[in-house]
């Protein structure tokens, strides 16, 4: 029967859609689903015309289901009763959907009127009055009580399995209805994003969850009741009460912030983009992103929203759940964590189980990569902890072809690094708050260039395969060696889509050249030799650099020095004879950190140009082998700053890349040309790559040898003496620049120690030991030093010839 037949007791101006079944059972239920008592009076007014037509010939029942303002559950009346008896039944949910005044553009103001009259009466009376229009009964597809009991039945609720669950078969038919009349609501509202309703309802009427908190309960010896009561808090805590309004507000909120300081439209592949979306809707999707700044998480709010993906669920620490912003972007999915889990065993539960429900219902997970902000411009350690619960979740519920979406997140200029600078430098964090947000906003207001999205290709993990089932259930390492390989993996293509931006490319120049400032004409010739050598490599690089020509070039490259002069990174002196280019004091951490985000492009060249004078120090019979014995050794000094290929690709991308230079490079190494094969390796980058990280491991190790064993061992108080060491170092010139003082690269240099054996209490000479340790460093920061010093030196006889041609047309100028 049609919708329209109802609207004679229905206030005029009120509309309805959807239809009774053609052909409805002898018993019909009516499930009248409703938040407000107007909304109850508008569904009584329709079940008024309803009895009045079909009570002849149908048994009609009605009862209710309540969504409350408080909690995720559903609250149901008569509904238990209603249910004793499915035979011959017809099921039909009815609700209320309520248009937004101008859903194609909704202003602030009318977003949150919006949200207010979802659960306001008052406003709801107002609207019939005044706009009934926007106001619809949604008549939901029906279903027959036999076959969801039939369906109930086959994943019945574990605590009610012997009695018949005439109560928690009503929980069911009340979950079912509430998501039909949102799902069918759409039409009607014109939302078209989709998103998880009443989950925690779902999750608790799962069998296997109560399962997993029974067996809980026997492991820890816990009372099962307060096991329960746990879950249910930390159910409470973990899951978002999301809301359209709340996703509509928080996309216009995070497109206002990206666009304070950032160009409109942030960058990406538009159809890789379309093909992920494609992925997220059919396949179990988690979307890992490289973080660099606060504002990673808008811009994947912005972007996912734009290109239409079911809602993503960002998980988070818990310390950016502060006033206000938490409230909102909780109601918008995002999954605020405990920063940690370890003596709540409950907890992991709930959440292993939350992010199943996530996976299965094809809602995507996203989180970033790293775990936290990248103080230093490098994609840092992969953290294992929700990586670990996804695959987790994925492989004990059977959830198959999880795929992983590794994206890389980065920007032409950073607002936060002076904060960085000074954590590095011993600073203290300052913590998240709505104040501390206040400032963060403040602080985006100036042009900052794009904000852009690499997408790296998808890891499909079988989480069903053999491997997995054998390392869930083994008490051996094998599943960490599997969630391991799963990080490594996407921390390599999230590298591999990361293009070399001009900042990166403008502040590798300038560190490399530190102290000295380059000219116009010097910094020119590094810019191109590095633009050509990474074009040759089909690097990945942004479009000003990756498409420019010579002609196009200097106004391109200038535009970025302009923006990082403003920004105080860069300094130009303009008062001598030629205009020159430096890094402003006290900016080298910032400077630093751009030329970081492309650095893993050069640290192949790098390590070979310091073998290569390792080489030169031996006999040409065996030069050969020095090399690459000293290849070997760079990549495992530091390894705890890169990600490396497998050690045979990795020996094979060092062979092709010299091959590049001098197809006979072993033949002229063993004839004693190693010296002159390092000359002609331009560009030279491992001064400008490598020589922080030396410098700092070369304090670490001056720190371990003034130190007490006990002192050696604890790694904060090693870091806090290299502090100190490396700021008098910097005075003293030890060192070349303030960027390599560092926390992390102090720390790394600490793990390298601990690595190398120099922590073994079982160690026969501690002393000895740590000696060797800084020579071998030491021989590395000279070696860097011996490169810097063939580059100055082409630098100057460029710089001679650029010179001699200015005084000798001022000469002729003068005699004219």
């Amino acid at each position: 029967m049609h919708s329209s037949s109802f609207t004679d007791t229905l206030p005029d101006g009120v509309g309805i859609t959807g239809a009774l079944p053609k052909e409805p059972e002898n018993k019909v239920l009516f499930i009248l689903h409703e938040n407000t008592s107007t909304e109850r009076s508008l569904l009584d007014a329709f079940m008024t015309s309803v009895e009045r037509q079909l009570g002849s010939t149908h048994q009609i029942h009605r009862a209710r289901t309540i969504e409350g303002n408080k909690g995720d559950g559903l609250q149901h009346e008569d509904l238990t009763d209603a249910l004793t008896d499915t035979d011959r039944l017809t099921i039909v949910p009815v609700g209320v959907a309520w248009k937004p005044k101008n859903p194609e553009s909704q202003t602030w103001r009318e977003t949150r009127a919006w949200m207010a009259t979802l659960r306001n009466g008052g406003r709801q009376r107002s609207i019939i009055r005044k706009s009934p229009e926007r106001c619809t009964l949604v008549i939901g597809e029906a279903g027959s009580g036999a076959s969801l009991f039939a369906r109930f039945k086959r994943g019945a609720r574990y605590d009610d399995r012997v009695t018949g669950a005439p109560r928690a078969f009503a929980d069911y038919v009340a979950l079912q209805a509430g998501l039909t009349i949102e799902r069918d609501s759409r039409s009607v509202t014109g939302a078209t994003l989709k998103y998880p309703r009443l989950v925690k309802t779902a999750i608790w009427a799962r069998p296997e969850f109560q399962e997993a908190l029974e067996q809980l309960a026997k492991e820890t010896g816990a009372n099962i009741e307060s096991v329960r009561a746990e879950a249910k808090d930390c159910l409470k805590e973990l899951i978002p009460k999301v809301r359209a309004p709340h996703v509509s507000m928080t996309q216009s909120l995070s497109r206002f912030l990206c666009r304070l300081g950032y160009d409109d439209r942030i960058h990406y592949d538009e159809e890789r983009m379309k093909e992920i979306r494609a992925l997220a809707l059919t396949k179990p999707t988690v979307l890992v992103w490289t973080h660099k700044t606060h504002v990673d998480g808008m811009a994947m709010v912005v972007a996912t929203g734009e290109e239409g993906f079911p809602l993503v669920h960002m998980i988070g620490g818990n310390n950016m759940a502060f006033a206000g912003i938490g409230y909102l972007f909780r109601r918008a999915g995002t999954v605020f964590i405990r920063r940690n889990m370890q003596d709540s065993p409950v907890y992991k539960v709930v959440l292993r189980f939350y992010l199943t429900f996530l996976l299965e219902k094809r809602f995507p997970i996203s989180w970033a990569l790293e775990g936290t902000r990248s103080r230093n411009g490098k994609l840092m350690p992969p953290r294992f902890g929700i990586l670990k619960y996804a695959v987790e979740a994925a492989a004990r519920n059977n959830v198959t072809d999880l795929h992983v979406i590794p994206m890389s997140i980065y920007y032409d200029l950073i607002a936060e690094l002076s904060d960085y600078a000074a954590e590095q430098t011993g600073g203290t964090k300052r913590p998240e708050s709505l104040m501390w947000f206040t400032d963060y906003v403040r602080s985006l207001r100036k042009p900052l260039g794009r904000i852009s999205i690499g997408l790296g290709d998808p890891i499909v993990v079988d989480t069903t395969s053999q491997v997995f089932e054998d390392a869930l259930n083994d008490d051996s390492n094998q599943f960490s060696v599997e969630l391991q390989k799963i990080a490594f993996d996407a921390s390599v293509k999230a590298n591999a889509v990361t293009p070399i931006t001009p900042s990166a490319l403008l502040s590798l120049c300038l560190t490399g050249a530190t102290p000295q400032a380059l000219t116009d004409d010097e910094f020119d010739a590094e810019m191109i030799e590095l633009i050509e050598w990474a074009r040759k490599r089909n690097l990945p690089m942004t479009e000003e650099l990756r498409d420019y020509e010579i002609d196009e070039y200097e106004e391109r490259i200038r535009d970025v020095a302009r923006a990082m002069i403003d920004m105080g990174v860069v300094d130009r002196y303009d008062g001598g004879p030629e205009r020159v280019y430096s890094i402003a004091p006290g900016q080298h951490f910032a400077a630093s950190y751009y030329r970081n985000t492309c650095i893993h492009f050069f640290v192949e060249k790098a390590i070979i140009e310091l073998a290569l004078a390792k080489a030169a120090e031996s006999p040409g019979s065996e030069a050969v082998y020095t090399f690459w014995q000293e290849a070997v050794r760079l990549r495992d000094t530091f390894k705890y700053e890169f990600f490396y290929p497998e050690t045979d690709e990795f020996n094979e991308e060092v062979r092709a890349e010299i091959e590049r230079y001098d197809p006979q490079w072993e033949q002229t190494l063993a004839m004693g040309g190693a010296q002159k094969l390092l000359r002609s390796l331009t560009p030279l980058v491992s001064h400008a790559v490598l020589r922080p990280f030396a410098e700092a491991y070369v304090v670490v190790a001056d720190v371990l040898l003034n130190a007490e064993a006990t002192d050696a061992h604890d790694e904060k108080t090693v870091v806090n003496a290299a502090l100190t060491l490396g700021r008098q170092s910097f005075l003293q010139r030890r060192i070349t620049s303030e960027e390599s003082i560092g926390k992390l690269m102090f720390s790394n240099g600490h793990k390298l120690a601990a690595n190398r054996g120099l922590m073994d209490k079982g160690l026969s000479d501690p002393k000895g030991a740590r000696v060797a340790f800084a020579r071998e460093l030491k021989d590395i920061a000279e070696r860097i030093r011996r490169v810097d010093e063939i580059a100055a030196n082409r630098r100057r006889s460029a710089d001679i010839g650029v010179r001699g041609v200015a005084v000798d047309n001022e000469a002729k100028k003068a005699a004219n």
